[in-house]
C-alpha cells in the first residue's frame, strides 16, 4: 500500500508539472509562453519576406519555427537575442533553419504555386506545384538569408530546385529577328521584339563572342569603309528565367550598304561661260575618304570636246565620301550623249 501510495504521489505531482509547462509554454511544451510571442514578433517585424508571400504566411511560417524551438532555442540558434527588455531579430540564419521556414511559408499557402507563379510570370503552373518545396526552400534561403552555417547543403539542395524548374520551363529562345537596310557607308539591322517562349527576360545584344552589347532601342549601325560592302551583325537572344538559368540563340543577319554612285546634277548658280549656256556638277557618294578616283568624260562615245583638250579629272575623296568632281558647261545647242565614269560607274548629262 505504500508503494501504490507513493506511486500515486508521484504520478499526481507529474501531471501537475505537465500542467504548469504546458500552461507556461516552458520547454517546448503547450501553447507558446510571452517570452516566446515576443520573439516570434521580432521576427515577423524584421525578416524580409519574399514577394511572393503575405503577411499571414509569414506569421504561419514563424509560428512553426517558434514552436519547434521556443525563443531560448532560437536565441541559441543565433536567430534572435534578448537584452534584457526586449527580443530583436538578428537575420543571422542557420542553413537548416533557413531551409525550414522558406519551406513553411510555401505551405502555409494552400496554392503556393500560383503566387510564387505569378511572381515569376509563370501562366501555368501545374508543373511547378510538383516541384520538391524543400528543394525550394533551400532556393529561396540561399536567395534571400544570410547564412551563418550549412551553406554548401543549402546550395546543393537549391540546385536540385533549379534542376527541377529548369526542366520545366527552360527553352531555347526565338531566334533573334531582324531586317537589314542598306544606309550611306554603312549597313542597319532594324530587329523586331523577341517571341516570348518561356518566363523570365529576354535580351537582344549584338557584337559577337566576348563584345556583347545589349541592344539599346531597335536598330544597330554597322559602318563600312565604302558603298556597296557586304557587312553581318552577329545577334544572341538570352532568356534569363527568374530563378537565374539562361538559354541563348545565336544569328547572323548580313545585308550590303548602300553602292557608290556618280551623278550629275544641275549647280545652284547659272552657267556664265556664253549666252544661253547651262551647267552640270559631276558628284561622287559613298567612295573610301581619301581614295583617289578619276573620272574620264566622253560625248557620242568620243572625245569629250573639252576646250582644254582634257578628257579626265582626278580628285582625292573627301572625309565623308562624298564631294563634287568637275562642272561642266554646255553650249545651249548641245544635244550630245555626255558621259562621265569611274572605274564601271557612270552617268549621263540629262539634256
Amino acid at each position: 500500500m505504500v508503494i501504490a501510495a507513493l506511486l500515486s504521489l508521484a504520478l499526481v505531482a507529474g501531471l501537475a508539472v505537465a500542467g504548469f509547462l504546458y500552461a507556461t509554454g516552458r520547454f517546448g511544451i503547450g501553447p507558446l509562453s510571452a517570452a516566446d510571442k515576443d520573439a516570434a514578433d521580432a521576427i515577423v517585424d524584421g525578416v524580409e519576406k519574399p514577394a511572393w508571400a503575405d503577411d499571414d504566411q509569414v506569421e504561419c511560417a514563424v509560428d512553426d519555427l517558434v514552436h519547434e524551438y521556443r525563443s531560448e532555442g532560437l536565441q541559441d540558434r543565433g536567430l534572435v537575442e534578448y537584452d534584457g527588455g526586449s527580443w530583436a531579430y538578428n537575420g543571422q540564419w542557420r542553413g537548416d533553419d533557413a531551409v525550414a521556414f522558406n519551406e513553411s511559408l510555401l505551405d502555409c499557402d494552400d496554392d503556393w504555386a500560383k503566387a510564387v507563379g505569378k511572381e515569376w510570370g509563370i501562366t501555368d503552373t501545374e508543373c511547378l506545384d510538383g516541384v520538391d518545396t524543400a528543394a525550394l526552400g533551400a532556393f529561396f534561403a540561399q536567395e534571400s538569408f544570410t547564412l551563418t552555417d550549412g551553406e554548401e547543403s543549402v546550395e546543393e539542395d537549391s540546385a536540385e530546385a533549379v534542376a527541377e524548374l529548369d526542366e520545366c520551363y527552360l527553352e531555347e529562345p526565338d531566334i533573334p529577328r531582324g531586317v537589314a537596310r542598306a544606309a550611306y557607308r554603312s549597313l542597319e539591322v532594324v530587329f523586331t521584339e523577341p517571341v516570348k517562349t518561356s518566363p523570365g527576360e529576354t535580351v537582344i545584344s549584338t557584337g559577337g563572342e566576348g563584345s556583347w552589347t545589349p541592344l539599346s532601342g531597335d536598330t544597330v549601325t554597322v559602318d563600312t569603309e565604302e558603298g556597296g560592302v557586304r557587312r553581318c551583325v552577329e545577334a544572341q537572344a538570352v532568356t534569363t528565367l527568374p530563378w537565374g538559368s539562361t538559354a541563348e540563340k545565336v544569328t547572323e543577319i548580313c545585308g550590303t550598304s548602300q553602292p557608290k554612285r556618280i551623278f550629275w546634277k544641275r549647280p545652284a548658280k547659272k552657267c556664265t561661260q556664253q549666252p544661253g549656256c547651262y551647267s552640270f556638277q559631276l558628284h561622287y557618294e559613298g567612295f573610301k575618304d581619301y581614295a583617289s578616283i578619276t573620272a574620264r568624260y566622253t560625248s557620242d562615245g568620243g572625245g569629250c570636246m573639252a576646250t582644254s583638250g582634257r578628257c579626265s579629272d582626278t580628285v582625292t575623296v573627301v572625309p565623308g565620301g562624298k564631294g563634287t568632281i568637275v562642272t561642266w558647261s554646255f553650249p545651249r545647242s548641245y544635244r550630245g550623249d555626255f558621259r562621265a565614269s569611274v572605274g564601271k560607274l557612270f552617268d549621263e548629262v540629262p539634256n
